[in-house]
């Protein structure tokens, strides 16, 4: 008898790792969606908001309007999957994924990320959270700029400090980059991490704006001039 249970159980690991094989080996399919914001749309946000488990990268252009691209990558057999909700609501664009209320049996994996470029002229606030993946934003004009991450890289890249940066992760690295000819009020702090600033002649305590915040539980902060 327990010969028998011992032969089935091989046939079924078998049976699995050949199924696993031809799902590891199977092409991995690329879908992508994009909305347009108008410069009339946004003409009034207090706030753009991004919350979700995706890469985010941000840019910036001489466009009046705001570009999102949401691409996701599925690979072998992913049910509930992520989609794109995006809206603006009391002057606030949100950009979201739909949450996964039912746990299911998953055969695979997909990755999301979201591309958004938003105008020059947006000063106001630029809220970012996202679980276990990146966050990579390049020359915004933000006047508040707030990002968080369970486990993931944090880039941040800025030709022009316009106001408070914070950014907190819990595994991940923070990187900055800033002008070199900008003083701002530095506050960088690591649990379990090593914290680099190649611009320490450019903090200044007795600065009241440009507050810069950055702090890690367990990951590298790099602050260096661009």
């Amino acid at each position: 008898m327990i010969k028998r249970i011992l032969q089935v159980l091989v046939v079924v690991l078998i049976l699995v790792s050949l199924v696993v094989g031809i799902i590891f080996f199977l092409p991995a399919k690329t879908t992508n969606e994009q909305r347009i914001f108008t410069s009339k749309e946004i003409s009034n946000l207090k706030e753009i908001s991004l919350d979700g488990d995706f890469d985010v990268n941000v840019t910036t252009s001489e466009s009046k309007d705001a570009k999102c691209t949401f691409s996701k990558t599925k690979k072998g057999y992913v049910p509930n999957e992520y989609e794109l909700e995006s809206k603006i609501e009391n002057n606030v664009l949100y950009i979201t994924t739909n949450s996964k209320n039912e746990p299911s049996f998953v055969l695979g994996g997909e990755t999301l990320n979201v591309n958004i470029d938003i105008p020059k002229s947006y000063k106001n606030k630029l809220s970012i959270k996202s679980k276990l993946a990146k966050i990579n934003i390049l020359n915004s004009n933000s006047e508040d700029i707030e990002c968080s991450t369970t486990d993931g890289e944090t880039k941040i890249s800025l030709d022009k400090i316009c106001g408070n940066i914070t950014a907190d992760t819990h595994l991940g690295d923070i990187d900055l980059k800033l002008p070199k000819d900008e003083k701002f009020n530095l506050s960088a702090k690591s649990h379990f991490g090593k914290v680099t600033n190649n611009l320490d002649s450019n903090a200044d305590s007795s600065i009241s704006e440009k507050n810069i915040n950055l702090s890690s539980s367990d990951g590298n902060i790099t602050i260096s001039g661009n």
